[in-house]
């Protein structure tokens, strides 16, 4: 099987995270106009709860998945064998999720009118098979499907939701375009493995395995979900729908960062089979330099720009998420490095056991202190719980790993970036206090911000702002070549 370089699969994976995160959030202004603040704070409420339904429904058998197929992947028999075994398996799990999910949500509740939409979800969530596709490190083929799936998404957003009372319909566009988008993944799957092969299948040999990871996958989630679910129950969804808002932002930036921890992660699998500990580290290295690389400027540039961002992006309607953005900004980093270390590092080293007490951590400090925040702060609560269990999760991720994943040293190798980022804060700063209209303000944050931290990057010789520039400029060559030659 031809497996593609590091390169290019965290490019494509890249591409594919944009375009599952990126692409709701340039819909976000419209959507947040046409639904209003009330209908997107019940979806996002209600979304928050159907997750708890796709996690039980998947019991840690993606993340599972991915490390199979890595270590097989070479042996065409037992490739066909696990592939089988695990669609069987989520195929089950998923038939046993619905059992309780209808009677539960789907009959006598105040939204049964959007769970039973996401009956959907919960299918398609069983159909998906691209934990395969990331095993084999074959992001293209993930990339160009969500590629065709997203737009069409788009497309009839803009035609068929004009009013708040067209939610349902919303809601029914983002669950089958993840139905339809898994059932083309499913139909190229024969072109990598060969379905007649791989016989005598035992679907539960892989339970106990998967479980190991649901844990801390369902724990991850759950500090990643409470704050929203436990934010509606004890105030209301119009400040689940702020707090949502916010939210989607910073995840715009994380969702950039955390996608190279997949293609990491299959390799750092692979390279676990060949002992190559010199290799592990060289890849982690290369990640963290580009998740801080990306990480400190974002961070800082949204301190600096929510105030103006948030009432021209979303509408004065949602004038107080700027204060919450400029508060969950933090997150842009712990979370980065939270995927490195969990997803790159310890999941494929096979320390499931110290990933699952990092993310059970997270999970109950946050359950803990939003029981205690959201009574005296109610939104602002929410966020400061949120960055505390994030902090805890990387607290017992970095002490476990210290031999292997040195920070201090690699935050001293990126003085540079940090001083080019802090010095596009102060620009940005300078710029915001200037009495112009609202977008040509946020161009000139943009364009000055961008351009001191690119400025500082390239006299400091930054190892990742270099390389990036080589790939651009032999890019441009070669484009620039097959023009002349045309």
């Amino acid at each position: 099987m031809k497996k593609r370089s590091v390169t290019e699969n965290v490019f494509f994976n890249m591409l594919y995270q944009i375009l599952v995160t990126v692409l709701p959030i340039l819909t976000t202004p419209y959507v947040a106009r046409t639904l209003g603040l009330s209908a997107n704070g019940i979806h996002s409420f209600t979304e928050s709860i159907v997750t708890y339904f796709i996690i039980l429904g998947a019991i840690g058998t993606s993340l599972y998945g991915i490390r199979k197929v890595a270590y097989v992947r070479d042996n065409e028999e037992e490739l066909a064998r696990v592939t089988k075994e695990i669609i069987s398996l989520r195929l089950i799990l998923m038939l046993i999720t619905l059992a309780v999910y209808i009677p539960v949500l789907c009959i006598k509740n105040q939204y049964a009118y959007i769970y039973q939409i996401h009956i959907i979800n919960i299918v398609a969530n069983g159909l998906d098979i691209t934990w395969f596709y990331q095993g084999v490190e074959d992001f293209k083929k993930v990339t160009l499907r969500n590629l065709v799936v997203k737009f069409l998404f788009v497309f009839c957003l803009f035609i068929f939701i004009k009013s708040p009372s067209d939610l349902p319909w919303y809601v029914f566009l983002i669950v089958i375009s993840a139905f339809a988008g898994n059932l083309i993944m499913i139909y190229y799957l024969p072109q990598y493995v060969d379905l007649k092969k791989g016989k005598n299948l035992k679907l539960f040999r892989h339970l106990k395995p998967s479980i190991a990871l649901f844990v801390p996958q369902a724990m991850n989630y759950i500090y990643a979900l409470i704050d929203r679910s436990m934010l509606g129950w004890m105030t209301n969804t119009d400040n689940v729908g702020l707090y949502d808002q916010a939210q989607r932002i910073i995840k715009m930036i994380t969702a950039i960062l955390q996608s190279v921890g997949y293609v990491m992660m299959a390799r750092v699998a692979n390279l676990k089979m060949s002992n190559d500990r010199e290799g592990i580290v060289s890849y982690i290295r290369k990640s963290v330099n580009f998740n801080l690389f990306i990480a400190f400027p974002a961070m800082l540039g949204i301190l600096g720009v929510a105030d103006d961002f948030i009432p021209f992006f979303l509408g004065n309607e949602y004038v107080a998420a700027a204060p919450i953005l400029k508060i969950l900004c933090i997150l842009i980093f712990t979370a980065s490095m939270n995927s490195i270390m969990g997803v790159q590092l310890l999941i494929p080293l096979g320390k499931e056991k110290i990933y699952t007490l990092a993310t059970t951590s997270g999970a109950v400090i946050s359950v803990i202190c939003n029981l205690i925040l959201i009574p005296k702060l109610s939104i602002f609560g929410s966020c400061i719980a949120y960055i505390i269990a994030e902090s805890v999760v990387f607290a017992v991720s970095y002490w476990n790993l210290r031999d292997m994943f040195n920070l201090p040293m690699l935050l001293k190798d990126n003085l540079g970036i940090i001083l080019g980022s802090v010095l596009m804060y102060v620009a940005v700063r300078l710029i915001a206090l200037l009495d112009m209209n609202i977008i040509l303000k946020l161009m000139c944050e943009l364009v000055g911000g961008a351009s001191i931290y690119f400025v500082i990057a390239f006299i400091t010789k930054n190892e990742t702002f270099l390389l990036i520039s080589d790939k651009v400029m032999s890019f441009a060559k070669k484009f620039l070549a097959k023009r002349k030659a045309n």
